[in-house]
């Protein structure tokens, strides 16, 4: 097959067509990223589809339009000659390709989501199609090939809020992402006002989205013996005042005693930005006073 059995000819309108396809691929391209509305898996889907359709009609071009045929058996050597060089070129590619279909199918995290991906640990930025980026807590960027993401140890720190319908289920979802790294929070333990606080939380969160998230963060420090319940007093204190900053009260727990004493920390919003914004300074402030 070949448009006029004129080789020249067939090769401009062949390298016409194929700059035609390219500029509509990269158009739609440009407008799926423009799409706000649009979410971002189904934005990864449709670049995904229009490379791949992109490639097969070139491909179909160069050997259907063209004038010339070439004989069975070079066609054959040339063939398997190509594939072997595709297969080296291009093994790693693909895998994260494929690896990049499986994080968008499986769904194990979305953006902004905290989580912990092999030894990267911060705030999911950007998924791709053959990368992840995480920004760490440090304000460093990881690019994470998504075939290393797909092998790794991954723990996600948001828990998302679905088919809540009350404020009962939602205060045992609270108490869920709180209880991870520390002792059971019965609900008789909420005093009056906590729970007054914790539902003007509800409230405003449901009317702010129909799918909330809890995110949560955990650090660690170390008090010296000295003054401890005095020390420990002043951080109560400062959780008190991080509490509007962060929409929930950061809680603290003793986890260990040895030459100092081990305190966990854990803090929780629905805003996963806000661990960038107020938590180094409310690790800073602990730390000063561990250090008074």
């Amino acid at each position: 097959m070949s448009f006029t059995n004129n080789i020249f000819l067939d090769l401009i309108i062949v390298a016409i067509l194929i700059v035609i396809i390219l500029v509509i691929n990269n158009i739609v391209i440009f407008l799926v990223k423009r799409a706000k509305k649009m979410p971002k898996k189904r934005k990864l889907i449709v670049k995904f589809l229009m490379r791949l359709i992109s490639i097969l009609i070139i491909i179909f071009l160069l050997i259907e339009g063209l004038p010339f045929t070439i004989p069975t058996e070079f066609m054959a050597i040339i063939t398997s000659s190509l594939s072997v060089a595709i297969a080296f070129a291009s093994s790693g590619m693909f895998e994260n390709l494929v690896s990049g279909l499986a994080l968008i199918i499986l769904n194990p995290f979305e953006l902004n989501d905290i989580v912990s991906i092999g030894n990267a640990f911060g705030a999911v930025r950007d998924i791709k199609l053959t990368k992840t980026v995480i920004e760490t807590f440090d304000n460093l960027f990881i690019q994470i090939s998504n075939s290393d993401v797909i092998s790794a140890k991954i723990v996600k720190f948001s828990l998302k809020l679905e088919n809540i319908k009350d404020f009962l289920q939602f205060k045992e979802k609270v108490h869920q992402a709180e209880q991870e790294g520390f002792p059971p929070i019965e609900v008789e333990d909420l005093k009056e006002n906590q729970e007054l606080k914790l539902k003007k939380v509800f409230d405003s969160a449901f009317k702010r989205t129909k799918s909330p998230k809890i995110h949560s963060y955990t650090f660690t420090m170390e008090f010296g013996f000295p003054q401890f319940r005095k020390k420990l007093e002043e951080v109560n204190q400062l959780c008190n005042k991080y509490e509007e900053k962060f929409g929930f009260k950061p809680r603290y727990h003793i986890s260990g005693l040895d030459h100092n004493i081990v305190v966990n920390f854990r803090l929780i919003t629905f805003d996963s930005d806000n661990f960038f914004k107020y938590q180094p300074e409310f690790a800073k402030m602990i730390y000063a006073i561990v250090r008074n």
